[in-house]
């Protein structure tokens, strides 16, 4: 149980790592290749280019960590500040905000994209610190408090077993039983394989 688990916590940190690769390489492209295109168009020096696309993933590390800090993840495009909500019926307020999501809708891409950099990274780092210690006997005692819980088969405050606490806690975060932290004390149920 505790191998499977720190097994796919491995790999989800693993791939998410990854993919946080991808959208920072993707940035990094981005500022490059367009403050170059920016720079020969107004026949300034290039110089900078790298220093100033290094500048902006710092600045987008920076805020994505701010984010993260706050709870707060993705958003949707709905959500984000770039979705101008149609208020009107009329049609030239339909092609005004048609004409506005043409622009805020790629740009709300590109800042997920952005962001996707330190926030899976974030996210991949947290998979690999939630696994398990895999200590002796811990499967068994892991195998023996999900039995208890089961044959419960009920709602029960944690406060009920305080000798399974550390078992029921590693339970809860494998996902094996439900727990709920919203009263007071955390409750805990656990479904017997039957499903009765």
């Amino acid at each position: 149980m505790i191998v499977a688990y720190n097994r796919l916590q491995i790999f989800k940190g693993i791939f998410l790592i990854l993919a946080s690769i991808i959208c920072y390489g993707l940035a990094w492209l981005f500022f490059k290749y367009g403050l170059t295109l920016v720079f020969h168009n107004l026949a300034v020096s290039v110089t900078w280019v790298p220093w100033l696309s290094l500048a902006a993933l710092a600045a987008i590390t920076w805020g994505g960590y701010r984010q993260w800090q706050k709870g707060d993840g993705f958003n949707s495009y709905v959500e984000s500040s770039l979705f101008h909500d149609q208020e009107g019926d009329s049609g030239g307020e339909f092609l005004v905000h048609h004409y506005a999501h043409r622009v805020t809708a790629p740009a709300y891409m590109l800042s997920q994209i952005f962001l996707g950099g330190p926030l899976l990274f974030l996210r991949g780092m947290k998979h690999l610190k939630q696994r398990l210690p895999n200590e002796a006997g811990m499967e068994v005692k892991l195998y023996h408090a999900l039995s208890v819980l089961q044959a419960a088969n009920k709602w029960q405050p944690i406060t009920e077993h305080p000798d399974l606490r550390l078992e029921i806690l590693m339970l809860a975060q494998m996902g094996k039983i439900d727990f709920s932290a919203h009263k007071g004390i955390p409750r805990i149920k656990a479904t017997p394989p039957d499903g009765i």
